[in-house]
């Protein structure tokens, strides 16, 4: 999407600068999870095929993982296309009501990461409950290097998570302070209904 504005619609600089600053944090995210996925890849050509580590599924945790950030992630695109057709971020391109929703998707970004985090606290306990590699000369060799790597893994696709939430915060700010004014009602996703007023008119009426 891309910014568009009419008569007495405000561009929201701050909005928008943190916008792009959460997309090149996430960039330099995406950058380490490339490089430590390519590291666990060697550490597996590496094991035999009889390491007890293999049967933890790490492989599969880390897919699994990054599958649900995309699905969560194609689901936000595909409501964004609905509410902005035209593929511009401005008002007037659906009712409010339905832009508060759309943007509000990212806001389960929160739940991906808490599932995410979840899934790896079971796996990491059973590793370590492998008494194989604790006490055998091979699982010495591969764990402190392995394990590392594993949790640059995963603190990576947790930034890209927590980058993607971010972006919703953000968005939500532009939207609030650059929208046209409008009582709307919102938040029933969260078992709540509550009255939000937007136009940012406020700091307009101070000056």
């Amino acid at each position: 999407l891309e910014p568009s504005l009419g008569m007495n619609v405000s561009l929201d600089d701050v909005g928008y600068d943190r916008l792009l600053s959460e997309s090149e944090n996430m960039i330099v995210q995406i950058d380490l999870l490339v490089v430590t996925l390519q590291s666990l890849r060697g550490y597996y050509c590496q094991i035999s095929k009889e390491h007890p580590v293999r049967d933890l599924q790490w492989p599969s945790l880390v897919s699994a993982s990054l599958l649900r950030i995309a699905q969560q992630l194609s689901e936000i695109s595909d409501e964004f296309r609905l509410v902005f057709p035209h593929g511009l971020f401005r008002p007037g391109a659906s009712n409010i009501t339905r832009i508060i929703g759309a943007v509000s998707l990212f806001r389960r970004f929160a739940q991906v990461r808490l599932s995410i985090l979840a899934d790896v606290e079971d796996r990491h306990a059973s590793y370590l409950d492998l008494d194989d590699i604790a006490l055998s000369g091979e699982g010495a060799r591969h764990t402190p290097g392995f394990r590392l790597t594993l949790a640059l893994a995963v603190s990576a696709m947790l930034g890209v998570a927590q980058g993607l939430q971010n972006c919703g915060r953000h968005l939500e700010r532009i939207v609030e302070s650059s929208f046209p004014l409008e009582e709307v009602k919102c938040n029933e996703n969260y078992g709540h209904t509550t009255a939000i007023q937007f136009g940012g008119s406020g700091d307009s009426n101070d000056s």
